[in-house]
């Protein structure tokens, strides 16, 4: 029965979407080791600390620094930068 309950808890940790301290750090690693790759709109709500409306709101806008559902980390900083109304404090 121990196993069956362990089991049950490690699928409910892997079902989390990048709540994980090694998912986390995972990402954090490959922004800082590969600054060209690209990642989808959870990765970067992790990274940049944006949350998912804005990050919404900025694949929708006119101007979107996305590119097929996905963006740099710099690309998002740059256009950041542009667009003072969706820094964060």
């Amino acid at each position: 029965m121990t196993k069956t309950a362990t089991r049950n808890r490690v699928e409910a940790v892997d079902t989390g979407s990048f709540t994980s301290t090694t998912t986390i750090a995972a990402l954090l690693f490959l922004a800082a080791k590969f600054p060209h790759r690209q990642f989808n709109s959870a990765e970067l709500c992790v990274l940049s600390g944006i949350g998912r409306t804005a990050i919404s709101q900025i694949k929708n806008a006119s101007d979107s620094p996305f590119s097929l559902g996905k963006c740099t980390l710099q690309r998002l900083d740059t256009w950041l930068a542009n667009h003072p109304g969706f820094k964060q404090e």
